[in-house]
């Protein structure tokens, strides 16, 4: 356990810091090359595509991440019956495509559902070996498949943008890299899909995967609702101009809140018998994703304008106000990262079915009344002002879970708030003193401002928060020496023998 989980950190920090310094690199090349009309015709399709593909999951990646004593016929059964509703998502997408393009007055809408529906069945069939490399804590392998995906699509990508491809560049991206990731996948896991299918407690197996479907589902159109009104109300430009706020928005947050979560959800699943494992490993989750988003998100609101003038350049500066709202309500989002695994783990799968359902018809009121009312930025503010008060809903429940209160929550969080507000004085300090007035004084500001406050923000982490920062550098000795991790980091990660039984029962009783 102790070596998989060393290796596991070593591999998600380095693949997901080289997937994503690629990839940020190649969307600012990429987005100077196209226009926000494509990012926008783009960002439609895809709200289409990647709704129906988590339908077509079923929840069942989930299920086989959570439930560790599957058979080989139960794991059979999960992959034929992806790769069945795979199949249909992508024949009712197939015959909604003109619809669809008519409904947001875009023919060429229609055509690139078409091409984008390809991924459907791509994705369904990367989801079972996927989850059984992230069951034995294999995520050095799922990290080498996702950097193979990432190293084949960016050539294709920027080829095609520099031929003048315009949004089939963007569409070629979404089919070749699930394609490359399933290919990958497969050879690492040496699993093999057979016939033989069936499962006594296929009913216990689907109901928990449903629920977490209907949870993922609920997320999933939650998290386009706001592109979908827009799109309606403001047209495919001020979406493009959205899309690309949103996608820088969620850099700092949600780039490490996926490489947390890849470690979390399976260290967590298998800590569902122990409380106290599963606390000490959240808190410490927690302390250690908010030293690393809060700054950064905070920080990239500060100098959105000198940002986006600087890597995107003129023609993208309608961007500004709406990335300096959405990094607030990213900060937000990035300290709940943590909340959902422990319900999964706690069997609290129709708890999230119900909270995401909630969300999903307080959020579509929002996002409409603000998007009528100001266009994007009024869908902007629905994220920052209403989000954080259906949260507070999730996190009572997690917290029941984790037997613990919102004292002990806000103690792991008050250190690295001081020392990101310190941070952000300085900043704008230094914005305040430095003028940009032309291209070498704000990139001499943006430099400034930059320099200046991860040093500020340093020396305050190490003035209120030296614990913490102890364990970052442990995590950073687990990252350059992983093969060398001491016994006494992870003895809070590692699990004892589940008791499923009990855990479920203790889960129904609550529900």
């Amino acid at each position: 356990m102790k070596d998989r989980i060393a290796k596991s950190v070593f591999w998600i920090v380095w693949s997901r810091g080289a997937v994503q310094v690629l990839s940020f690199l190649s969307t600012l090349v990429v987005a100077r090359l196209l226009s926000p009309a494509d990012y926008g015709l783009m960002a439609l399709a895809g709200m289409w595509t990647f709704v129906t593909s988590l339908v077509a999951e079923l929840g069942l990646g989930a299920a086989v991440v959570q439930f560790q004593d599957l058979e080989d016929c139960e794991v059979n059964t999960c992959f034929w019956l992806t790769m069945s509703m795979a199949g249909a998502g992508y024949l009712v997408l197939y015959a909604a495509a003109p619809a669809l393009a008519a409904w947001f007055v875009n023919p060429m809408l229609s055509d690139v559902l078409r091409v984008t529906g390809l991924s459907l069945p791509l994705v369904a069939v990367r989801i079972i070996p996927d989850s059984l490399l992230r069951r034995r804590l294999q995520l050095d392998k799922v990290s080498k498949a996702e950097i193979a995906s990432v190293a084949v699509t960016v050539p294709v990508v920027l080829g095609m943008a520099g031929y003048g491809a315009g949004v089939w560049a963007l569409v070629a991206g979404a089919v070749v890299m699930p394609l490359v990731q399933s290919i990958v996948s497969f050879w690492f896991v040496r699993w093999w899909p057979g016939l033989r299918i069936g499962s006594r407690r296929l009913h216990e197996l689907l109901r928990y995967s449903l629920a977490t479907l209907g949870s993922r589902v609920g997320w999933a159109a939650y998290q386009q609702l706001d592109m979908f009104f827009i799109g309606k109300l403001s047209g495919e430009v001020v979406l493009g101009f959205y899309s690309m706020a949103k996608l820088l928005a969620n850099l700092p947050s949600e780039k490490i809140s996926v490489a947390v979560l890849q470690l979390a959800s399976p260290v967590l699943a298998g800590l569902q018998a122990d409380r106290a494992a599963m606390r000490t490993s959240f808190l410490r989750g927690l302390r250690l994703v908010a030293c690393l988003t809060v700054p950064l998100c905070l920080g990239t609101g500060l100098v959105a304008d000198d940002l986006v003038d600087l890597a995107l350049g003129d023609k993208w500066t309608t961007v500004v106000p709406l990335l300096q709202v959405l990094c607030l309500a990213g900060l937000i989002r990035s300290l709940d990262v943590l909340l959902p695994p422990v319900l999964f783990a706690r069997y609290r799968a129709t708890f999230m079915f119900w909270w995401t359902g909630g969300l999903l018809l307080i959020m579509t009121f929002v996002f409409w009344a603000g998007a009528a009312w100001m266009g994007a930025l009024g869908a902007a503010l629905g994220w920052l002002v209403v989000y954080p008060f259906i949260t507070a809903w999730m996190a009572r429940e997690g917290l029941r879970e984790l037997e613990m209160g919102w004292t002990t929550l806000w103690d792991q969080v008050r250190p690295v708030a001081g020392a990101a507000l310190i941070m952000a004085g300085c900043v704008l300090v230094v914005r305040w003193g430095i003028p940009g007035s032309d291209f070498e004084h704000r990139l001499m500001r943006l430099a400034a401002a930059s320099g200046l406050g991860a040093l500020v923000y340093g020396l305050g982490m190490l003035w209120w928060a030296r614990p913490l920062v102890r364990e970052v550098a442990e995590v950073a000795g687990w990252i350059l020496r992983w093969n060398r991790l001491a016994s006494s980091g992870v003895q809070s990660l590692a699990p004892n023998p589940p008791r499923m039984t009990e855990v479920r029962k203790s889960a129904r009783s609550v529900n």
